[in-house]
């Protein structure tokens, strides 16, 4: 890893739902990729959003898929990017059962990222699924989930949410980031009070 990526910080994406959406049903939209039975299709201006965050972050993937699938949408999706620093599947995720939804829910736990050097204070996490990333709230920036709507408009939003965290704080960990949506750039700006 080179030391000016070490000195950014690292920024950890989530896929479904989060940058892209696949589904077994064919929607009104071109479609990105198909991998069979999926239609994947891409969050507007997601590129746009990639090469803006790679700018002022590190970035790196992290979706509760499987690695096939994982890597069948991250090549071309970052095409013309900075190599992702990992790209980790549910194989890095904690497995836990819900008695009450009978399903595996797959919790990222962060410190697994602490553990291979990184600071988890100049860590983000995005994801669409509070559910994944409550070990770690403090580091998590939650996104509406994208089920395909053309005119989605969160992408733009993040990334200029995320630029003003990157410019302004050093402890991304200390800045509530649960009204990002809200206040805009103008919450990154604020001070955290201790």
């Amino acid at each position: 890893m080179s030391d000016l990526s070490r000195n950014k910080p690292l920024l950890i994406l989530d896929l479904d739902e989060t940058l892209i959406r696949g589904t077994t049903l064919q929607l009104p939209q071109e479609h990105f990729v198909v991998l069979h039975p999926y239609f994947v299709y891409k969050r507007p201006h997601v590129s746009d959003f990639l090469a803006s965050v790679s700018e002022h972050f590190s970035l790196a993937i992290w979706s509760s898929a499987n690695m096939p699938y994982i890597a069948a949408i991250a090549r071309p999706l970052w095409q013309g990017l900075p190599e992702p620093l990992f790209v980790w599947d549910r194989g890095y995720c904690m497995h836990r059962y819900n008695p009450y939804t009978n399903e595996i829910v797959y919790i990222k736990d962060l410190r697994k990222v602490a553990s291979r050097g990184r600071e988890l204070n100049r860590t983000l996490i995005v994801d669409d699924d509070l559910g994944k990333v409550t070990l770690h709230y403090g580091n998590a920036v939650l996104v509406k989930p994208f089920c395909g709507e053309p005119d989605d408009a969160e992408l733009p939003l993040l990334a200029d949410y995320l630029r003003a965290l990157a410019q302004n704080h050093e402890d991304l960990q200390r800045v509530d980031k649960a009204g990002w949506r809200n206040a805009g750039g103008q919450i990154a700006k604020m001070q955290v009070e201790i």
